[in-house]
Protein backbone atom coordinates (compact mmCIF):
# COMPACT_ATOMS: atom_id res chain seq x y z
CA UNK A 1 0.00 0.00 0.00
CA UNK A 2 2.78 2.31 0.70
CA UNK A 3 6.72 2.56 1.28
CA UNK A 4 5.96 2.14 5.14
CA UNK A 5 5.61 -1.33 6.39
CA UNK A 6 3.97 -1.31 10.07
CA UNK A 7 5.54 -3.81 11.66
CA UNK A 8 5.41 -3.90 15.59
CA UNK A 9 8.09 -1.66 16.29
CA UNK A 10 6.60 1.07 12.98
CA UNK A 11 3.26 0.77 14.82
CA UNK A 12 4.80 1.53 18.32
CA UNK A 13 6.45 4.47 16.93
CA UNK A 14 3.60 5.37 15.34
CA UNK A 15 1.55 5.11 18.47
CA UNK A 16 3.94 7.11 20.09
CA UNK A 17 3.67 9.79 17.51
CA UNK A 18 -0.04 10.03 17.72
CA UNK A 19 0.58 11.04 21.71
CA UNK A 20 2.44 13.75 20.73
CA UNK A 21 0.66 17.44 21.57
CA UNK A 22 0.26 18.10 17.61
CA UNK A 23 -1.13 15.12 16.69
CA UNK A 24 -3.75 14.92 19.39
CA UNK A 25 -4.60 18.41 18.55
CA UNK A 26 -4.98 17.74 14.71
CA UNK A 27 -7.43 14.51 16.38
CA UNK A 28 -9.98 17.38 18.09
CA UNK A 29 -9.72 19.43 15.11
CA UNK A 30 -11.04 16.59 13.07
CA UNK A 31 -13.69 15.45 15.17
CA UNK A 32 -14.66 19.41 15.61
CA UNK A 33 -15.19 19.68 11.97
CA UNK A 34 -17.84 16.57 11.74
CA UNK A 35 -19.97 17.54 14.38
CA UNK A 36 -20.53 14.21 15.52
CA UNK A 37 -23.63 13.35 17.74
CA UNK A 38 -25.02 10.64 20.55
CA UNK A 39 -25.80 7.62 18.35
CA UNK A 40 -24.17 8.25 15.23
CA UNK A 41 -22.11 4.83 13.72
CA UNK A 42 -18.62 5.99 12.25
CA UNK A 43 -16.02 4.07 9.89
CA UNK A 44 -12.59 5.31 10.36
CA UNK A 45 -10.58 3.98 7.12
CA UNK A 46 -7.03 3.84 7.90
CA UNK A 47 -7.48 3.58 12.12
CA UNK A 48 -3.96 3.69 13.01
CA UNK A 49 -3.22 3.08 16.86
CA UNK A 50 -7.28 3.63 17.12
CA UNK A 51 -6.72 7.57 18.93
CA UNK A 52 -9.33 8.95 16.51
CA UNK A 53 -11.83 6.37 16.90
CA UNK A 54 -11.66 6.20 21.04
CA UNK A 55 -11.85 9.68 20.78
CA UNK A 56 -14.95 9.52 18.42
CA UNK A 57 -16.11 6.50 20.75
CA UNK A 58 -16.84 8.85 23.76
CA UNK A 59 -18.74 11.54 21.34
CA UNK A 60 -21.15 8.97 20.25
CA UNK A 61 -21.40 7.06 23.42
CA UNK A 62 -22.95 3.32 23.65
CA UNK A 63 -26.23 3.80 21.02
CA UNK A 64 -23.59 4.64 18.42
CA UNK A 65 -20.60 2.66 16.89
CA UNK A 66 -17.99 3.44 15.65
CA UNK A 67 -15.82 0.62 13.24
CA UNK A 68 -11.95 1.13 12.80
CA UNK A 69 -10.18 -0.49 9.86
CA UNK A 70 -6.21 -0.68 8.83
CA UNK A 71 -4.36 -2.98 6.54
CA UNK A 72 -1.71 -3.49 9.36
CA UNK A 73 -2.31 -6.37 11.37
CA UNK A 74 -0.07 -5.01 14.36
CA UNK A 75 -1.90 -1.63 14.67
CA UNK A 76 -5.18 -3.25 14.42
CA UNK A 77 -3.55 -5.99 17.35
CA UNK A 78 -2.79 -2.96 19.42
CA UNK A 79 -5.88 -1.05 19.17
CA UNK A 80 -7.69 -4.17 20.46
CA UNK A 81 -5.35 -4.33 23.55
CA UNK A 82 -6.55 -1.21 24.63
CA UNK A 83 -10.14 -0.94 23.32
CA UNK A 84 -12.15 0.83 25.94
CA UNK A 85 -15.21 0.60 25.19
CA UNK A 86 -18.09 -2.43 23.65
CA UNK A 87 -19.12 -0.06 21.12
CA UNK A 88 -15.57 0.12 19.19
CA UNK A 89 -14.47 -2.16 17.15
CA UNK A 90 -11.61 -2.63 14.77
CA UNK A 91 -10.33 -4.88 11.99
CA UNK A 92 -7.81 -5.77 9.27
CA UNK A 93 -9.44 -3.85 6.06
CA UNK A 94 -8.67 -2.79 2.35
CA UNK A 95 -9.87 0.74 2.00
CA UNK A 96 -10.07 -0.52 -1.37
CA UNK A 97 -12.49 -3.36 -0.40
CA UNK A 98 -14.55 -2.35 2.71
CA UNK A 99 -15.96 -5.07 3.90
CA UNK A 100 -19.44 -3.52 4.93
CA UNK A 101 -22.68 -2.83 3.56
CA UNK A 102 -23.82 -0.26 1.59
CA UNK A 103 -25.09 3.02 3.44
CA UNK A 104 -24.10 1.63 6.85
CA UNK A 105 -22.74 4.78 8.53
CA UNK A 106 -23.46 8.33 8.90
CA UNK A 107 -20.08 9.22 9.03
CA UNK A 108 -16.87 8.19 7.30
CA UNK A 109 -13.49 9.74 7.76
CA UNK A 110 -9.80 8.80 6.36
CA UNK A 111 -7.00 10.94 7.89
CA UNK A 112 -3.41 10.90 6.51
CA UNK A 113 -4.44 7.19 4.98
CA UNK A 114 -5.79 8.06 1.11
CA UNK A 115 -2.74 9.66 -0.10
CA UNK A 116 -0.47 5.84 0.45
CA UNK A 117 -3.17 4.21 -1.83
CA UNK A 118 -2.36 3.91 -5.10
CA UNK A 119 -6.11 3.83 -6.33
CA UNK A 120 -6.76 6.76 -4.65
CA UNK A 121 -10.44 6.87 -6.07
CA UNK A 122 -11.27 3.52 -4.99
CA UNK A 123 -11.14 4.63 -1.61
CA UNK A 124 -13.37 7.38 -2.54
CA UNK A 125 -15.89 5.63 -4.78
CA UNK A 126 -15.94 3.16 -1.43
CA UNK A 127 -16.44 5.57 1.24
CA UNK A 128 -19.10 7.03 -0.63
CA UNK A 129 -21.04 3.58 -1.04
CA UNK A 130 -20.82 3.02 2.62
CA UNK A 131 -22.39 6.40 3.33
CA UNK A 132 -26.34 6.47 4.40
CA UNK A 133 -27.73 8.92 1.95
CA UNK A 134 -27.11 12.17 4.09
CA UNK A 135 -24.24 10.77 5.37
CA UNK A 136 -20.78 13.11 5.78
CA UNK A 137 -17.40 12.62 5.14
CA UNK A 138 -13.98 13.40 5.76
CA UNK A 139 -10.61 13.15 4.62
CA UNK A 140 -7.20 15.00 5.86
CA UNK A 141 -3.84 14.85 3.81
CA UNK A 142 -0.56 16.43 3.75
CA UNK A 143 0.89 17.91 0.51
CA UNK A 144 4.75 17.07 1.16
CA UNK A 145 5.80 19.74 -0.96
CA UNK A 146 4.42 22.72 1.48
CA UNK A 147 6.54 21.64 4.27
CA UNK A 148 8.76 24.04 5.64
CA UNK A 149 11.44 22.54 7.99
CA UNK A 150 14.62 24.78 8.19
CA UNK A 151 18.13 23.43 7.50
CA UNK A 152 21.52 25.34 6.82
CA UNK A 153 22.36 22.76 4.11
CA UNK A 154 19.49 22.96 2.24
CA UNK A 155 20.25 21.09 -0.83
CA UNK A 156 20.36 18.29 1.54
CA UNK A 157 17.43 18.78 2.93
CA UNK A 158 15.68 19.01 -0.81
CA UNK A 159 17.36 15.74 -1.58
CA UNK A 160 15.92 14.27 1.94
CA UNK A 161 12.34 15.24 1.37
CA UNK A 162 12.37 14.75 -1.88
CA UNK A 163 13.46 10.53 -1.85
CA UNK A 164 10.71 10.77 1.40
CA UNK A 165 8.34 11.70 -1.17
CA UNK A 166 8.62 7.78 -2.45
CA UNK A 167 6.73 6.99 1.01
CA UNK A 168 3.19 7.25 -0.21
CA UNK A 169 1.22 7.31 -3.75
CA UNK A 170 0.11 10.65 -3.69
CA UNK A 171 2.64 12.86 -1.99
CA UNK A 172 0.34 16.05 -3.03
CA UNK A 173 -2.53 14.37 -2.99
CA UNK A 174 -4.97 17.68 -1.64
CA UNK A 175 -4.65 19.30 -4.71
CA UNK A 176 -6.73 17.45 -6.40
CA UNK A 177 -8.90 15.75 -3.67
CA UNK A 178 -11.51 18.52 -3.60
CA UNK A 179 -12.19 17.79 -7.87
CA UNK A 180 -11.85 13.46 -6.89
CA UNK A 181 -14.33 13.54 -4.22
CA UNK A 182 -17.36 15.42 -6.60
CA UNK A 183 -16.35 12.66 -9.05
CA UNK A 184 -17.09 10.24 -6.77
CA UNK A 185 -20.53 11.58 -6.05
CA UNK A 186 -19.76 13.85 -3.11
CA UNK A 187 -21.66 17.42 -2.26
CA UNK A 188 -18.39 19.23 -1.51
CA UNK A 189 -19.23 21.02 1.72
CA UNK A 190 -15.53 22.90 2.35
CA UNK A 191 -12.37 22.66 2.90
CA UNK A 192 -9.60 23.67 5.89
CA UNK A 193 -6.04 24.20 6.59
CA UNK A 194 -4.83 22.49 9.95
CA UNK A 195 -0.71 23.74 10.98
CA UNK A 196 1.41 21.81 12.57
CA UNK A 197 4.37 24.54 13.56
CA UNK A 198 7.53 23.45 15.47
CA UNK A 199 9.90 25.92 17.69
CA UNK A 200 11.98 23.54 19.24
CA UNK A 201 12.62 19.68 19.04
CA UNK A 202 11.57 17.67 21.66
CA UNK A 203 9.68 14.44 22.34
CA UNK A 204 6.18 16.18 22.19
CA UNK A 205 6.63 17.59 18.62
CA UNK A 206 5.53 15.79 15.71
CA UNK A 207 8.38 16.86 13.65
CA UNK A 208 10.59 14.47 15.90
CA UNK A 209 8.94 11.63 15.16
CA UNK A 210 8.33 12.12 11.62
CA UNK A 211 12.36 13.11 11.38
CA UNK A 212 12.92 9.17 12.72
CA UNK A 213 10.62 7.49 10.40
CA UNK A 214 12.33 9.85 7.34
CA UNK A 215 15.84 8.60 8.02
CA UNK A 216 14.50 4.73 8.38
CA UNK A 217 12.57 5.68 4.97
CA UNK A 218 15.24 7.24 3.21
CA UNK A 219 18.44 4.92 4.13
CA UNK A 220 16.64 1.88 3.39
CA UNK A 221 16.52 3.40 -0.11
CA UNK A 222 20.09 3.99 -0.21
CA UNK A 223 20.30 7.39 -2.32
CA UNK A 224 22.02 9.32 0.24
CA UNK A 225 25.17 8.53 2.15
CA UNK A 226 24.77 7.24 5.70
CA UNK A 227 27.05 10.29 7.02
CA UNK A 228 24.94 12.59 5.40
CA UNK A 229 21.99 11.14 7.00
CA UNK A 230 23.12 11.15 10.23
CA UNK A 231 24.17 14.61 9.68
CA UNK A 232 20.62 15.86 8.31
CA UNK A 233 19.07 14.50 11.89
CA UNK A 234 21.27 15.70 14.36
CA UNK A 235 21.48 19.22 12.80
CA UNK A 236 18.16 19.52 14.60
CA UNK A 237 18.81 19.05 17.77
CA UNK A 238 21.66 21.68 17.65
CA UNK A 239 19.80 24.07 15.81
CA UNK A 240 16.89 23.68 18.79
CA UNK A 241 19.79 24.24 21.24
CA UNK A 242 20.76 27.78 19.21
CA UNK A 243 16.85 28.78 19.40
CA UNK A 244 16.95 28.26 15.63
CA UNK A 245 14.79 25.33 14.83
CA UNK A 246 11.61 25.82 12.73
CA UNK A 247 8.98 23.37 10.76
CA UNK A 248 5.94 24.08 9.75
CA UNK A 249 3.51 21.92 7.69
CA UNK A 250 -0.15 21.61 6.89
CA UNK A 251 -2.95 19.16 7.34
CA UNK A 252 -5.90 19.65 4.64
CA UNK A 253 -9.05 18.95 5.80
CA UNK A 254 -11.95 18.47 3.46
CA UNK A 255 -15.88 18.04 4.31
CA UNK A 256 -17.97 16.38 2.10
CA UNK A 257 -21.66 14.50 2.10
CA UNK A 258 -23.57 12.06 0.49
CA UNK A 259 -26.21 13.59 -1.12
CA UNK A 260 -29.94 12.67 0.35
CA UNK A 261 -32.09 10.36 -1.14
CA UNK A 262 -34.78 12.36 -3.50
CA UNK A 263 -38.61 12.02 -2.00
CA UNK A 264 -40.62 11.20 -4.85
Amino acid sequence: MSGIEYTKENAKRLEKLYLTRDVAAQRSETIRQRNLSSGESVLDIGCGPGYLCESMGELVGHHGAVVGIDISADLIALCNRRKPSAWLSYAIGDATKIDQAGGSFDVVVCTQVAEYVPDVDRVLSEAFRVLKPGGRTIFVATDWDAVVWYSENPERMALVMKVWEEHCAHPHLPRSLASRLVNAGFRLDGAAVFPILNLQWDDDCYSKGLAQTIRDFVARKKVIPADDLKKWLCEFERLSEAGRYFFSSNRYIFKAAKPAARVC
